[in-house]
């Protein structure tokens, strides 16, 4: 029996749902379990994802007897894939280190800085995490120099792919949105399992904590999280409360709150390298509470007082774009880089227009974030003026880039023509469902579904009168007071959010 047979006759599965759940991901019998069933039990073996076998075998022939170096990410879900790495590598007794790139300066890559500084230092093999797909010259440039080099990379995989061992869930044995934390704790069991013979019930019990770090990563790199990502997060929940983590007791002790994996997310995501360590990685790693305590009372005040003003920033800037076409192109050049990001998902939800926000670099480079709404790519549009970049990476929403300062123009003017000729996306591509008109049977797997972490957006017309006045029965999430607001028969349509929360009235008109 297939999946879609499977979804149909054992989960009583509307045949649109259907279709949504196969375009989320779920196209495999292991995935409907882990779906509907999200438990431990329910995470598929790393060994099912192509290559991993390799990328075992080699990692641990060179863990008993030469350093390998872990080249990281500069955000959340790359300081905790590096940190349970480490962890991982520590427990072989592998001497292991680790670089994570500054990202203003250095790129979203590996770069030949990193392969000359594992050449130097006598290092045999190089694991990139969170990051390394595009790096194809620098991977030609390491392996000349006689190092191996695997890629453990979650994001879109290129047309071109490097002379390397690339492990990314998207070639498939497994959810193929997983965050690189959890593709990292895959390779943690992995490596544990072909050397010990544990499996995940082991780092359960025994490495909590690469469970915690997991979940971050998943979180904070808004990955979705039903299916093998609810396990991880789920699970993390339950570990937080039954284990005392160094981290999250100081943290407790500093703000006053209970441990919780959310509110220490915008703490450790404000922390950015400054080449070479990073002060996120040291924090998840360490046991030392005074360390914890001397470095994590600065951050929490740093990061309120640049969190004000961002906010700030992010009023101006609507004060300012009363009326949006197409895009946005920001000139954030007083806003100190790694902050651009957060401003540009801000006024991507306001808008929901794709927001290209731009700083400068102390290298005098312009970098670059992009935050975009459903129905758009621009991965491809970074593809498509690649010549006149220095490096770019990420997903299809969100993704960030870098050029010479002389390059700019030119830039400006390839946004322009792109969005230009842009053809306007499909109501297929932005929405999940598209009803005319309101179906018990469809809304009520959606009810089902939602519980589970799966997301619906949902476009409703038709008779709106009908629709709202059946939806209500549901829980609703209504923060504008739209269905108050206005008459029914005024409306052409209505955009709903199904999450775990509820119902959200989105958008009217």
């Amino acid at each position: 029996m297939n999946v879609e047979q499977i979804l149909e006759d054992e989960y009583k599965l509307h045949p649109q749902i259907i279709k949504v759940l196969m375009k989320k991901g779920i196209v495999d019998l292991e995935l409907v379990k882990s779906l509907f069933q999200p438990t431990i039990e329910n995470l598929l073996s790393p060994r099912a994802i192509p290559n991993m076998e390799l990328a075992l075998k080699e990692i641990l022939k060179y863990a008993s007897k030469e350093t390998i170096l872990i080249w990281g990410h500069d955000d959340l879900d790359g300081t905790t894939s590096t940190a349970i790495l480490i962890k991982t590598l520590n427990m072989l007794e592998s001497n292991s280190i680790y670089y994570i790139p500054k990202r203003n300066s250095e790129g979203h890559k590996l770069n030949k800085f990193g392969v000359d500084y594992a050449y130097e230092n006598n290092i045999k093999l190089i694991i990139c995490v969170d990051t390394g797909l595009s790096s194809y010259e620098e991977v030609e440039y390491a392996n000349e120099k006689g190092i191996s080099v695997i890629i453990a990379d979650h994001h879109e995989l290129p047309e071109k792919l490097p002379n390397a061992i690339i492990v990314n869930p998207k070639m498939g044995g497994s959810f193929a949105h997983i965050s690189a934390s959890l593709l990292s704790l895959k390779i943690a069991t992995g490596l544990l399992n072909l050397k010990f013979k544990y499996d995940i019930n082991y780092i359960i019990s025994n490495m909590p904590e690469l469970i915690i770090y997991s979940a971050l990563g998943i979180i904070a790199d808004r990955v979705p999280l039903f299916s093998e990502n609810k396990i991880i997060v789920d699970l993390a929940k339950e570990l937080i409360n039954r284990y005392s983590f160094p981290l999250f007791k100081v943290f407790s002790m500093i703000t006053g709150q209970s441990p919780n994996l959310y509110s220490i997310i915008p703490i450790l995501s404000s922390i950015h390298s400054e080449g070479f360590r990073h002060l996120a990685v040291e924090l998840l790693l360490s046991n030392d509470e005074t360390f914890i305590e001397e470095h994590l009372i600065k951050i929490y005040k740093k990061t309120k007082d640049i969190l004000s003003k961002l906010d700030q920033e992010v009023i101006r800037i609507k004060n300012e774009n009363k009326r949006v076409k197409g895009y946005l192109l920001l000139d954030l050049r007083h806003i100190e880089p790694e902050y651009i990001g957060y401003i540009a998902g801000k006024i991507k939800e306001i808008y929901k227009v794709p927001v290209i926000a731009i700083s400068i670099d102390e290298n005098n480079k312009i970098v670059g974030e992009i935050r975009a709404p459903l129905g758009y790519n621009m991965l491809d549009f970074l593809n498509s003026i690649s010549d006149i970049l220095n490096s770019y990476g990420g997903h299809k929403l969100a993704c960030g880039f870098s050029m010479d300062v002389e390059n700019l123009y030119d830039f400006i003017e390839e946004v322009e023509r792109y969005f230009s000729n842009y053809k306007k996306e499909n109501d297929d591509e932005k929405y999940d469902l598209i009803l005319d008109k309101f179906d018990d049977e469809i809304i009520q797997n959606v009810e089902n579904l939602r519980k589970l972490g799966v997301r619906f957006r949902i476009l409703f017309k038709g008779n709106l009168k009908d629709i709202i006045s059946k939806i209500k029965y549901y829980p609703i999430i209504d923060p504008n007071q739209i269905l108050s607001i206005y008459a029914p028969e005024d409306l052409k349509y209505l955009v709903v959010l199904a999450t775990e929360d509820g119902f959200k009235i989105e958008e009217i008109g």
